[in-house]
């Protein structure tokens, strides 16, 4: 039984060690649990021009649908850039991505869910397979602020 708690104590001495290591602490988790109100997937598309307007209808007509029935779905956006001359006005930074696409979830965990689901098997290669390229980033969204209506 000694040898158990020692053996338990040295691991959490060595857990401890490599968050402080890496700039995390023990409370670090459960502090990101407290802080984090949901997460936000932002996957980042190059679709031509002859494909933008099958692209925008996919997203409404099949990828909206198929999320709206997945566990902590909350919200998504498509988002199309700036043509290049109200782009050039703002100064907004060059990219080669011309669509991004939001998709917003209670949990990461809810996200892979949907990321293993029969209705992402079917929707997901509709729209990537529209792209010429796409990337993407998850975040964990920390604050937000909403107009009331």
């Amino acid at each position: 039984m000694c040898l158990v708690r020692h053996r338990l104590l040295i691991g959490a001495v060595c857990l401890l060690s490599l968050g402080l290591l890496f700039g995390a602490s023990v409370s670090d988790a459960t502090d990101k649990d407290k802080n984090t109100q949901a997460m936000l997937l932002e996957i980042y598309f190059k679709v031509s021009e002859e494909r933008a307007e099958e692209f925008e209808k996919t997203y409404a007509e099949s990828y909206v649908p198929a999320l709206r029935k997945q566990q902590g779905y909350l919200r998504s956006n498509l988002l199309r850039v700036f043509l290049e001359n109200a782009a050039r006005e703002i100064g907004a930074t060059p990219t080669e991505f011309n669509y991004q696409m939001e998709l917003v979830f209670d949990t990461e965990e809810n996200r892979r869910k949907w990321v293993a689901s029969k209705e992402h098997a079917t929707v997901w290669p509709l729209a990537s397979g529209m792209a010429e390229k796409f990337a993407w980033r998850g975040f964990d969204v920390v604050g937000k602020d909403r107009k009331a209506d």
